[in-house]
């Protein structure tokens, strides 16, 4: 009896230890930096990376799917200890560190499809809950648009596609992955404009233990490799 207690003991001490050496990386559908397979699963090039550069013999990169409005509250208590996301998107806490240098650069787009807008009194655009788009949201606003909320960028672009939308706010990357995937037509049948380029960053909360560790870690890899983006 008196063994077994010890051993329960010892896997427990073994547990809290592994937990402690654990790096949670958090990740929302937007593909191909971070694709979500399942509410359990989650990868992508992002992803990949990430584990490139962190992971060694004592510290493993580990995953949390969950929507970008939910990683930005455990960005806040440090229940994750870093995504990528851009600067200036207004739901991110405060408590949060930016690396430099970015982490990609991404074309932000505005694409809509002329028969719709022509049949709605008021266009509607799809987007992702939470994302500001750097000002944009506000700006299309104000210009009429009536926003449809989505948890993640491939939902908003299947409203699009599916012609339940006149227009899609998006960073392109996923949309364009979307239609590879899907084996589907270019953007030729829609009227794309580019509303700006805006680098994306890892963002490291304040609370994570492993705060210098990545800032230091992602840095150094990025200056012995003369990197002007991470994902170069």
């Amino acid at each position: 009896m008196r063994i077994t207690l010890i051993l329960l003991l010892l896997l427990a001490s073994f547990t809290t230890i592994a937990a402690d050496n654990e790096i949670r990386m958090g990740v929302h559908h937007f593909p191909p930096y971070f694709i979500s397979a399942s509410a359990a699963i989650c990868n992508g090039s992002a992803v990949d990376l990430t584990r490139d550069i962190l992971q060694n013999k004592n510290i493993q990169v580990t995953t949390v799917c969950a929507t970008p409005a939910r990683l930005y509250k455990m960005l806040e208590t440090g229940e994750i200890d870093l995504t990528i996301n851009i600067k200036y998107t207004l739901a991110l806490p405060e408590n949060v560190s930016f690396i430099e240098p970015p982490y990609a650069r991404m074309n932000l787009v505005l694409l809509t499809q002329a028969v719709s807008v022509m049949r709605e009194p008021q266009p509607t655009i799809a987007a992702i809950r939470s994302f500001d788009y750097h000002g944009q949201r506000q700006i299309l606003q104000n210009q009429g648009y009536n926003f449809i909320d989505l948890p993640d960028s491939i939902s908003a672009v299947e409203m699009f596609l599916k012609g339940r939308s006149s227009a899609l706010i998006t960073y392109e990357a996923p949309f364009n992955y979307y239609l590879q995937q899907h084996n589907l037509a270019s953007t030729k049948h829609y009227k794309r404009q580019l509303l700006e380029t805006i680098n994306g960053h890892y963002v490291v909360s304040d609370h994570s233990p492993y705060k210098a560790y990545i800032s230091e870690t992602l840095q150094r890899y990025a200056s012995d490799r003369q990197l002007s983006y991470l994902a170069d």
